[in-house]
């Protein structure tokens, strides 16, 4: 007699056997998220909690020596992110700072770490929120300099051109006149802790939130959060703040050597003479990219 029920206890035990192994599956990777964050604790009583403390808020035995001051990784804002302002930094983007550092701070790179310690000291970083998952951002689009801009000298100085009525605008009132971070309103200017603060000398080669042209048009685009320095992405177009980038480096050359004020003064590029264009040495230098 043929079994009516066979294909029914068939479904179910189908079903049940894939609810078990997608149960199991989850129950791994809890356990292995959990190895990881033991691992990233470890990794961070060894190598961090001197400056940012045992119970990570930043007041390890280091760090009334420091200044800027360690981040509270508890409850303090991030500065370097890839996204939005007010949201939490991506996995990526903590593992972008673990790895490269932060330039003119105490806080090192820490490159010969593994791939997977730094996944660890990550994991371990995010598990000090309970609002991680929710704050956390998604990345903003960060496209690639626009060869336009940044393929010859002249583009570069004809889109500073544009770019320094933006700078005025917007950014002299911290940065300076010339970008040296001297700006009217620097005196009494002070972050999210209270703290005093400088706004970035805009003239040296390599700033904290990072080299490349794709590192100042991100800090343009999210602002750093916990310091006076806002997100321009609401303010200004894409194209305008590729222009500040470009004022940015053409300051930077400034205070390289790269570009004489005298000789390179930025003229409106509609009114000059159509001249031979003179490529751009970028050869070894990264911040092109």
């Amino acid at each position: 007699m043929k079994n009516k029920f066979g294909p029914l206890l068939f479904v179910l035990t189908v079903s049940f056997t894939n609810n078990i192994l997608a149960q199991t599956s989850s129950l791994s990777q809890t356990l292995s998220n959990q190895q990881m964050i033991q691992s990233g604790r470890i990794l961070f009583t060894r190598h961090c909690s001197g400056c940012h403390g045992n119970a990570a808020d930043g007041q390890g035995p280091a760090s009334q020596m420091l200044n800027p001051k360690p981040r509270n990784l508890v409850t303090g804002s991030f500065k370097f992110r890839s996204t939005p302002t007010g949201t939490l930094p991506t996995h990526e983007d903590l593992i972008r700072t673990i790895d490269q550092g932060i330039v003119g701070s105490s806080m090192p790179s820490f490159r010969l770490l593994s791939h997977s310690e730094k996944l660890s000291l990550a994991m371990f970083i995010k598990s000090l929120r309970a609002d991680w998952k929710e704050s956390e951002g998604s990345s903003i689009s960060i496209p690639d300099p626009p060869k336009d801009i940044f393929g010859t000298k002249s583009t570069l100085l004809a889109s500073a051109f544009h770019g320094r009525k933006l700078f005025i605008e917007a950014c002299q009132t911290c940065h300076g006149d010339k970008g040296l971070g001297d700006g009217p309103s620097v005196d009494g200017m002070v972050d999210s802790e209270n703290r005093s603060i400088r706004p970035a000398n805009l003239t040296k080669k390599i700033i904290k939130s990072g080299p490349s042209a794709k590192d100042v048009f991100k800090a343009i685009s999210t602002g750093l959060d916990g310091t006076p320095m806002p997100s321009f992405a609401d303010t200004y177009s894409e194209a305008q703040r590729w222009n500040l980038v470009a004022y940015v480096f053409y300051l930077r050359g400034i205070g390289s050597g790269t570009y004489s004020e005298s000789a390179d003064t930025l003229t409106d590029p509609s009114k000059q003479k159509k001249n031979k264009e003179t490529k751009t040495s970028t050869s070894g230098d990264s911040s092109w990219n």
